[in-house]
């Protein structure tokens, strides 16, 4: 084996990619599933934020209306209201972001199910690798570098968002509370929409790394891609839907074939040859052959397309064993052929006074 083969040079092949991704092993980035959720998160709040806000008016009214009430109560009263408002306000929060992240995941790794993947693997225990990973120079300045970009581009969208508003916080304490709250949760809402924003391009650009970095760890050698050829050679699973493809493409010339043939020499079960005979041609042609099964299938075609079939062991037998698909027959059979084609012509002539 030259060194050249052994060099991982080569694309993936689909098969190294399946098994690749088999393992779990597929480009993805850090915060996929974080933006996810946070996006899922901010349109729910979007959507429901005026509900939202005023069943917590609701509730701090009671709070501060009715203290003498609540107090009475008992703190198992207090607890339940608190506990039924955090619900009411935390669950379609918590499932928002499931699903968000969720879908997220499916849509880098697609949706393949493997119970495998969970269960637990000592290979993954062992610190060598990861420390490999953890110290390698390229791998650390990389992700130094995304690390220090999502804290420096949050603090600008911040710097710059808020920057911006100022002047209206200033003014905040001459207002009343419910519109400095409105003022107050419009701006957050602003900001965390920018910085999600932000976060989500940066995202895409560790998607993009992740992407080339995978790509070139499951190259591949011209060693390797032989080797993968000959264990798919000798895959029982490769061989049969190789066989049914041939027979699927055998199928499809010999239906041809036969719609082609002039006339089907048979054997009368064990072979079938189809002939096709043309002026222009000058001698007949094999359009299509088979035995046994092959020759059956010939001759349901054959009167599927109403092509006439003649018994002739000796012939057949001599068509079949002499002649490939598509070459025109030998000297020595055109005696015996055209004596077939002319009972077939004497056929058809009975068949049209008939008619």
């Amino acid at each position: 084996m030259s060194e050249s083969d052994s060099e991982k040079t080569e694309e993936a092949t689909p098969e190294r990619r399946k098994k690749a991704r088999d393992d779990g092993q597929f480009p993805r980035a850090r915060d996929t599933g974080a933006v996810a959720a946070t996006v899922g998160i901010l349109l729910l709040v979007f959507g429901l934020g005026g509900d939202y806000w005023q069943m917590l008016m609701a509730f701090c009214r009671r709070c501060f209306g009715e203290s003498l009430t609540l107090s009475g109560a008992g703190i198992g009263y207090v607890g339940r209201e608190l506990v039924s408002i955090a619900m009411i306000g935390m669950l379609p929060v918590a499932f928002v972001a499931a699903v968000s992240g969720t879908m997220a995941g499916v849509a880098e790794a697609g949706f393949h199910p493997k119970i495998e993947l969970a269960m637990p693997k000592f290979e993954r225990l062992n610190p060598i690798g990861k420390l490999g990973q953890l110290f390698s120079p390229k791998s650390a300045f990389v992700s130094t570098l995304l690390s220090m970009l999502r804290v420096g581009v949050v603090a600008v969208v911040a710097y710059w968002v808020l920057s911006a508003e100022f002047a209206m916080l200033t003014r905040l304490s001459r207002t009343t509370v419910p519109a400095a709250s409105a003022a107050v949760f419009e701006l957050v809402m602003r900001l965390a929409m920018w910085s999600t924003l932000s976060l989500a391009v940066l995202s895409v650009v560790d998607y993009a790394q992740s992407w080339f970095k995978h790509e070139n760890q499951i190259k591949m050698s011209l060693q390797e891609i032989k080797e993968e050829m000959k264990q798919q050679e000798g895959s029982p699973q490769i061989k049969q839907r190789q066989r049914a493809r041939a027979r699927e493409l055998a199928k499809r010339g010999i239906r041809k074939g036969v719609q082609e043939a002039t006339v089907i020499v048979t054997n009368p079960t064990h072979v079938a040859v189809a002939l096709r005979y043309k002026a222009a041609e000058g001698a007949p042609v094999v359009t299509a052959k088979g035995y046994d099964d092959v020759a059956s299938h010939i001759r349901k075609l054959a009167k599927e397309y109403d092509v006439p079939i003649v018994e002739n062991k000796p012939l057949a037998r001599a068509l079949a064993g002499q002649v490939k698909v598509g070459k025109v027959i030998p000297m020595e059979l055109y005696v015996a052929v055209a004596e077939v084609l002319a009972f077939v012509y004497k056929l058809r002539q009975r068949r049209g006074v008939r008619a």
